[in-house]
């Protein structure tokens, strides 16, 4: 199944996220050809290189930018022409891809209480793809802890996406979720 081309055609497809913090968009490029995306280990140390948050219920396009209208009290289309909202830093046309994730969003996201996030996720009839709130809740409170910890350092948050093939991996958390296919934006072409 061509799934780039479905996502052209404003199919539903699946896709696998996970967000990551990196000092430096040229940084976070580095790992778009990984086949594990940002949870790629160091040599010699058994660690990830990045701090990585696997949410595959939370896309870095549309149901992202549905999150952070919701927390952040502002139009969905105002978050979304965000010059850093879901911007691709590198990737094909195909996939993966690395994109960022505004700075406004992840300083919102690191501020929020757990019980805040709790209450975007219950508020998921906005969101283009229903997810229960029980599994949409944990994924926000650790998107907010990694964007709180990205912040201490003073380093962005970026999101590492594929589509997924019919391996993917299953699981409670690790189940990729199928959404609607948004424009992927470049601004090294835009």
């Amino acid at each position: 199944m061509d799934h780039a081309g479905a996502a052209r055609r404003g199919l539903r497809v699946p896709i696998v996220t996970d967000y990551f913090a990196a000092p430096t968009d040229a940084v976070a490029a580095t790992v778009v050809h990984q086949e594990v995306g940002p949870s790629v280990v160091a040599r010699g140390s058994g660690r990830p290189l990045f701090d990585t948050v696997r949410l595959p219920a939370v896309e870095p396009f549309v149901m992202l930018g549905r999150i952070a209208a919701a927390l952040c009290g502002q139009p969905y289309a105002e978050v979304t022409a965000h010059p850093r909202h879901g911007a691709v830093v590198d990737g094909a046309d195909e996939g993966p891809w690395v994109v960022t994730v505004s700075d406004e969003l992840a300083r919102a996201l690191a501020a929020a209480t757990p019980e805040r996030l709790a209450a975007v996720a219950r508020s998921g009839a906005a969101l283009p793809v229903p997810v229960p709130p029980d599994r949409l809740a944990p994924a926000l409170v650790a998107l907010g802890e990694l964007a709180d910890r990205a912040g201490r350092v003073r380093h962005a948050l970026y999101c590492w996406t594929r589509l997924a093939g019919p391996d993917a991996p299953a699981g409670p958390l690790d189940e990729p979720v199928a959404v609607e296919a948004a424009p992927i934006r470049n601004p090294r072409t835009a």
